[in-house]
């Protein structure tokens, strides 16, 4: 049984560093960012993230 290619893309688990020192102005800010990138993506993408989503949770055949 030889097993499928591995998808491109980004490794499962991304290791971010959040700095302690940020105002919380600026941890605001950084959130109210993440979530307009997030809206954005989603709305471009929706159908095919959540097709993906579902592909991802079939079992491995």
């Amino acid at each position: 049984m030889t097993k499928a290619p591995a998808k491109p893309g980004l490794p499962l688990f991304l290791s971010v560093e959040i700095p302690t020192t940020w105002t919380p102005e600026q941890a605001l800010a950084v959130f109210e960012l993440l979530t307009e990138i997030r809206d954005r993506v989603w709305h471009q993408y929706n159908v095919q993230i959540q097709t993906e989503l579902q592909n991802q949770r079939l079992p491995n055949k």
